[in-house]
């Protein structure tokens, strides 16, 4: 039993467990001074990835499997697996995420010692080691619309690159640290009571911009969202929704949505 947990490291599996396995592995082999728990939230796969994780891991003490009954979306089995924590801090991590070197390390000591921090993210990498453009800019909405979205294949593709890397922060040197606006949802370390302060998740996404809801609302509190260049990740991104118009694409269009509806459309 672990006294004192500094660090809740929570995963949210549904159906891969064979990824969750690998992004758990990285995580023991990398964290070595953090007294740390990592809870993993089952989102009812509807496969054996539950029994899979707990045979997997049964043995190491400081990993707990939780089965959800129903699929509650990333937003909501996350706010799930911090109620079931007991750290001063969270870690939020996607089970497609390869921790590097000790990354989770240098994020928690900075987090720690810098109180103006609301959210800190690390950066990623895909599998190739370059670099994902993590860290964010929030458009106006008829400009995410045109960049981001189906729609943007009515947009010249002049106008439309130049949009993305505005909103993707190419013009940034991604080997430095900064404040930004927002940083994926793949990475997100909080002090636990501003996580709850603010609400968590936005219980209104089943998934996709729950994350920039969530820096927002750190923004709004007057805390920094801080991308911290040397603490690396391979993350294994997968932008279903993008590549092709499916279920996930309206998901997509929906939480869009709201979040714009929530904060900025009367604005433009």
């Amino acid at each position: 039993m672990i006294n004192n947990i500094n660090l809740s490291i929570v995963i949210v599996n549904y159906k891969n467990y064979t990824l969750t396995q690998k992004c758990i592995k990285s995580v023991l082999e990398t964290v070595k001074n953090i007294n740390y728990e990592i809870i993993v939230i089952d989102n009812n796969s509807p496969n054996d990835s539950y029994e899979q994780l707990s045979s997997g891991f049964k043995k190491v003490s400081n990993i707990k499997i939780i089965k959800n009954d129903k699929n509650v979306g990333f937003g909501g089995a996350n706010n799930l697996g911090v109620e079931a924590s007991k750290g001063e801090y969270i870690l939020l991590l996607n089970p497609d995420i390869i921790v590097l070197d000790d990354a989770i390390e240098k994020m928690y000591n900075k987090i720690n010692s810098d109180k103006e921090i609301g959210l800190i993210s690390g950066k990623l990498l895909n599998d190739d080691y370059t670099i994902q453009y993590s860290c964010r800019r929030i458009l106006p909405f008829n400009k995410f619309v045109a960049c981001r979205t189906p729609l943007s294949k009515i947009v010249s593709s002049e106008k439309r690159e130049k949009i993305n890397d505005i909103y993707l922060m190419k013009d940034f040197d991604h080997n430095s640290t900064a404040d930004v606006e927002w940083v994926m949802g793949a990475c997100m370390m909080m002090h636990k009571d501003e996580f709850i302060k603010l609400g968590g998740f936005s219980k209104e996404y089943f998934m996709y911009f729950e994350d920039v809801d969530l820096c927002y609302k750190v923004r709004k509190d007057n805390k920094r969202v801080v991308y911290l260049h040397n603490a690396q990740m391979i993350h294994l991104h997968n932008q279903e929704s993008k590549k092709r118009i499916n279920k996930m694409t309206f998901v997509h269009l929906q939480s869009m949505i709201k979040f714009y509806k929530k904060y900025y459309l009367n604005k433009f």
